[in-house]
């Protein structure tokens, strides 16, 4: 029994199927970067991950001349280090891809930024915008607090993949190094191409039901890949009760809040993991860009089946320095005001400017009291915080004209 990829061409009307035939990308004369590089960055889920490339053969080094192929962000906010071979792997791609991922260990939230803004040749600004809309937080703050890796070819030397294996478990992260196997079929004058991710490696008890199992949704930790389990855990997040909690939290603090004073964002459904979640309000009017000024409903699920809750407000330290034009004074002067107009804890950090409030250490359920409770310290933030911020950026546009 053959365990290769197939593909078939069928006629749905003789009901004739004839298959394709596997090729080389060498006898077709297709090159690593000028095509199948080029298809990735056209289309990155052709690697069956959700992913955001930010550079292309980069080489930005302090000691070393080496290029990799492709980096990418995935929804997660790692860096994704992408080594792309043509008909076989070699036997040391996973060594070369480990040797980019050390290098860039150590990136900032800076370096990430200048890289997308280079690579598609926009400003930071803009660079920025597009990672906070691409990553599930909506923040840098987590931004390449990992590093993981893909590595795609037609076939895999057996170096590589008991190398990557053991690599994965030793991490105790399946998806550390991720191999996709990327096979041309030839079908007359058309060509096809069949993606397989063959590392990490489905196990059939994936498709048994056993005692004490996690019910129908599939959630048994076996996905195929980081992207499908992205996918299915926002597909879980849309509508289970921790969404529905924040969505009646939103609905009541604006039936509380002035009109002048209710945020206007669509956030949908609380984003994140089983270890924390978070829903977003914000203004899409000026002078606060959506994404820039951000309300949070925090819920952090804890392991002996109680909740932690928290609000907070923050905006990007970024976006004051470089759209609004503050300096580090300002900033200061901006965090002093909140300082003296909230009674809560703020979090300063190279990035952030955050207030931020407990609502409940351990509730055990996210009832309507609860709901109320979070409500009401939502609005006493919105309330303090959007009309001294505002003014703040007024007085500051004002004297800024001067």
């Amino acid at each position: 029994m053959s365990t290769e990829p197939q593909l078939f061409r069928v006629d749905p009307d003789t009901k004739v199927s004839v298959k394709a035939k596997e090729v080389e990308f060498s006898h077709l004369g297709l090159q690593e970067r000028q095509d199948i590089q080029e298809w990735v960055v056209a289309n990155p889920e052709i690697l069956g991950d959700d992913l955001l490339i930010v550079a292309k053969e980069f080489s930005d080094f302090d000691r070393t001349s080496e290029r990799l192929d492709l980096l990418a962000v995935d929804r997660d906010g790692k860096l994704v280090i992408i080594e792309l071979k043509r008909d076989h792997s070699g036997a040391d791609a996973h060594w070369q891809a480990i040797k980019y991922a050390s290098y860039l260990r150590h990136a900032t939230h800076e370096d990430v930024l200048r890289m997308l803004a280079t690579y598609e040749r926009v400003s930071e600004a803009e660079a920025e915008e597009k990672i906070l809309g691409h990553v599930e937080t909506g923040s840098l703050e987590n931004l390449n607090d990992d590093q993981r890796i893909i590595l795609a070819s037609h076939r895999f030397a057996p170096e590589v993949t008991s190398a990557v294996l053991w690599l994965n478990d030793k991490a105790q992260d399946e998806n550390l190094i991720t191999c996709v196997q990327i096979v041309p079929y030839q079908d007359g004058d058309v060509l096809y191409v069949q993606t397989n991710t063959i590392i990490p490696v489905v196990g059939a008890e994936r498709y048994a039901i056993q005692v004490g199992g996690t019910g129908s949704n599939g959630d048994n930790g076996d996905e195929p890949s980081a992207g499908i389990k992205a996918a299915r855990r926002r597909s879980r997040n849309r509508d289970d009760a921790v969404t529905l909690f924040c969505k009646e939290v939103e609905a009541r603090t604006l039936d509380l809040l002035q009109n002048k004073l209710k945020t206007d964002s669509d956030y949908g459904f609380a984003r994140g993991g089983r270890t924390e979640r978070w829903y977003a309000l914000w203004y899409s009017r000026h002078p606060w860009a959506p994404t820039r000024f951000n309300y949070i409903i925090h819920v952090y699920p804890r392991n002996d089946s109680l909740f932690r809750v928290r609000v907070n407000f923050e905006t990007r330290k970024n976006y004051l320095r470089r759209t609004l034009g503050y300096s580090e004074d300002d900033i200061d002067e901006l965090k002093h005001l909140l300082e003296s107009n909230l009674e809560c804890d703020i979090q300063d950090t190279n990035t952030m400017l955050r207030p931020r409030e407990m609502v409940n250490e351990s509730a055990t359920s996210l009832d309507d009291e609860l709901v109320n409770a979070t409500a009401l310290a939502l609005k006493k933030m919105i309330e303090t915080v959007t009309e001294e911020v505002e003014h703040f950026v007024a007085v500051y546009n004002g004297s800024a004209g001067d």
